[in-house]
């Protein structure tokens, strides 16, 4: 039978709530439910775009996974240039978005980077 119980971290230790009673030896799965949901990360990531690469690039769908450099969950955004005569293009790169603290992770030479690949996307 599966169970579901809520808990929180503190001091690197899950507490339950007292009622909760598990029986000695069951199996357990954690799932780590990030502070910050996919829609409120994509704002960060769209603002982010906005100020670094250009304003007429969006993030698209959100992943929740792994950042690349460090052992954090992260919501991943592909980058697409956008505008009124044609369909969405790319990902032109990627924005993460820290899952917790909602701190946007790309740096400036991967904004350059996108920005290059928007510039031979449009002379194409």
């Amino acid at each position: 039978m599966l169970s579901t119980y809520e808990g929180v971290v503190q001091q690197g230790r899950i507490r339950l709530p007292a009622s909760v009673v598990m029986t000695e030896g069951a199996r357990v799965y954690v799932t780590i439910v990030p502070g910050l949901d996919e829609r409120a990360a994509r704002r960060k990531a769209n603002g982010w775009l906005g100020e670094h690469v250009g304003n007429l690039v969006m993030a698209g769908d959100g992943q929740l996974t792994r950042a690349r450099d460090a052992d954090r969950q992260v919501w991943r955004f592909g980058a697409f240039t956008s505008s009124v005569q044609t369909e969405p293009f790319g990902p032109i790169g990627y924005v993460e978005v820290d899952a917790e603290t909602g701190a946007v992770l790309t740096n400036h030479s991967e904004a350059e980077q996108m920005i290059e690949r928007g510039v031979r996307q449009e002379r194409a």
